[in-house]
């Protein structure tokens, strides 16, 4: 009888489920349970496998013998980490080099297409309209990075590899870096003025939540184009759609969302100066692949009673509950 017990609650890869399988009872849920929707699943759990579905404190409370909640994905916004930590419970991510490059990928996507209207002139052929849109090349444009992590990092590579000039804002200047990439610091406002496009890679946080709002915007060039592939609180929605229905930017790029899924009546739907797409920056089969071997061996270390190779909490040491 295999001693341990498994919830997956996001779209692992097959290899994720055998490894675990080995010595758990793997429970997979398909529908994105959000909050109080896990705690019918979680009485008996030893791991919870985590998209970006809410795990409250309440979820924490339901769960005793749960030990390890790892994240599939680098972000754990939607993770009460407080609460775990308070629950001797690991929290645990995904730093994957597979997974930064998806997401810089993304991001030159979302450029590429706003820059050279891809995605209108595509819904144009579609109705049966030959409209050929007029775009722009990034050569010699100025891309500006909002966080020089790893995944900006990938960016501004990236970038430089299109020719545009590069700078960037980040809490730590990383003087390092800016010789290895060739990129410039710049204070946050004048990254907001300089910038042709603005491509948002910093983690959701307290300091960071409305980060870009009306100020921020207007002090954008109306040229500009505003990318998020972070996460969607990120920005100040309402005044995002009021800077792109207004004119105070040129347009956006957006992957990430206030809300997740984004609800059908929602304004930004109805603008011809948006691209969209549906959370997926980070969705890509090596990434996935090398994601879900990461999330296998983490909750095997913890069976194991060792530590997580990746964990958020460090201060949860000596508190967590092994054993069956």
């Amino acid at each position: 009888m295999k001693g341990f017990k498994v919830l997956i609650n996001s779209k692992v890869r097959e290899v994720c489920i055998k490894m675990l399988s080995k010595v758990a009872e793997v429970v997979v849920v398909e529908r994105r349970l959000n909050g109080s929707e896990y705690i019918p699943y979680v009485g008996d759990v030893d791991a919870i496998v985590a998209g970006t579905g809410l795990i409250t404190r309440e979820v924490f409370e339901h769960a005793p013998k749960l030990k390890i909640v790892a994240r599939d994905g680098v972000g754990y916004d939607n993770v009460d980490v407080s609460a775990a930590s308070d629950h001797g419970v690991w929290v645990t991510i995904t730093p994957v080099d597979e997974l930064f490059s998806t997401v810089a990928d993304h991001a030159m996507a979302l450029m590429l297409c706003v820059a050279r209207n891809v995605c209108r002139a595509d819904r144009s052929l579609r109705s049966g309209v030959w409209g050929r849109p007029i775009g722009a090349v990034l050569e010699g444009k100025t891309l500006g990075i909002l966080g020089l992590g790893k995944i900006g990092y990938k960016i501004a590579k990236r970038g430089r590899g299109f020719d545009m000039k590069v700078v960037y804002y980040d809490v730590i200047r990383k003087e390092g870096l800016e010789d290895e990439l060739g990129v410039e610091f710049r204070s946050f406002d004048e990254l907001l003025k300089e910038s042709d496009y603005l491509v948002i890679s910093v983690p959701l946080t307290p300091q960071t939540k409305g980060m870009i709002g009306e100020r921020e915007l207007k002090k954008m060039k109306k040229t500009a184009y505003l990318i998020n592939i972070a996460r969607g609180p990120i920005v100040d929605h309402q005044a995002l759609v009021k800077a792109l229905k207004e004119g105070w930017i040129a347009g956006a790029g957006l992957d990430v969302f206030y809300e997740e899924p984004l609800p059908s009546d929602d304004p930004i739907l109805t603008l011809d100066n948006v691209v969209l797409t549906p959370h997926i920056a980070g969705q890509s089969e090596e990434a996935l692949e090398a994601k879900s071997k990461i999330i296998a061996e983490e909750i095997l270390r913890v069976f194991r009673g060792e530590e997580p190779k990746y964990p958020v909490n460090p201060e949860v040491r000596g508190r967590v509950r092994y054993g069956k």
